[in-house]
């Protein structure tokens, strides 16, 4: 009787051991998807910036493309950055006003 309760408590062991590995390697193949995304989206704004400033052929100088930010703008440190930054992609403007206390 005791064999058999081991044996499916090991069993459960197992599956939620394989479980919680499948959920971790899931978090980290989206966290290098996105990284990979960002990348290129780097990559094509270079190549589209290398465009409008004239290169053609791969003997002419490259322009001065300031390096990939560090911090992500995900997170926003006041609150709005959100939507501002949101809008700044849109190519529109935007105002961003708040007070002391909307701080969290």
């Amino acid at each position: 009787m005791m064999d058999v309760f081991y044996s499916a408590l090991a069993v459960l062991l197992v599956g939620l051991m394989m479980t919680g590995l499948f959920v971790l390697g899931a978090l980290f193949m989206k966290a290098s998807y996105r990284d990979a995304q960002e990348e290129a989206r780097y990559d094509a704004l270079r190549y589209e910036y290398y465009k409008v400033a004239g290169v053609q052929k791969p003997t002419d100088p490259r322009p001065y493309v300031p390096p990939r930010p560090v911090t992500p703008r995900r997170r926003a440190m006041l609150p709005g950055m959100s939507a501002l930054d949101r809008l700044m992609r849109e190519g529109k403007r935007g105002t961003l006003m708040w007070r002391a206390g909307d701080k969290q």
